[in-house]
């Protein structure tokens, strides 16, 4: 039997530590949690975190990297952001081809963000075979 899984970590790596923090904290409000000294990590839900990085060994390519976040409310996070500044690659549009409704933006540190609603959210509560 496959051990559990408790929580979640992605970690992301940076050159600026600080300013890719103050984007997380400030802009988008996440709750800061741990101080690792070079690594930072906050709170997406309560068993979900992002990390942000500034370690010399670690590879900077954001190349085929999305971090996505799932929320019921696409527009009010885009309303929220934009707001603050954020530019968005992508507004909040549908796409037929995912079932998705979604928006993106790049973060400072250069990573794709992307705020997305499924049109059916079964996959993640249990429900599909």
């Amino acid at each position: 039997m496959r051990p559990e899984i408790n929580q979640s970590v992605v970690f992301t790596y940076c050159d600026d530590l600080a300013e890719a923090s103050r984007f997380f904290s400030e802009i988008m409000e996440l709750d800061f949690v741990v101080d690792q000294g070079a690594c930072h990590i906050f709170r997406l839900t309560g068993q979900s975190y992002l990390g942000v990085c500034c370690l010399p060994d670690r590879p900077r390519s954001q190349a085929g990297v999305t971090i996505t976040l799932v929320s019921d409310d696409v527009e009010g996070w885009h309303r929220f952001l934009t707001a603050k500044g954020v530019a968005y690659v992508k507004p909040p549009s549908h796409s037929t081809q995912f079932g998705v409704y979604s928006s993106l933006f790049i973060s400072p540190h250069g990573y794709r963000i992307e705020i997305q609603h499924f049109d059916k959210p079964d996959w993640f509560t249990g429900s599909l075979p």
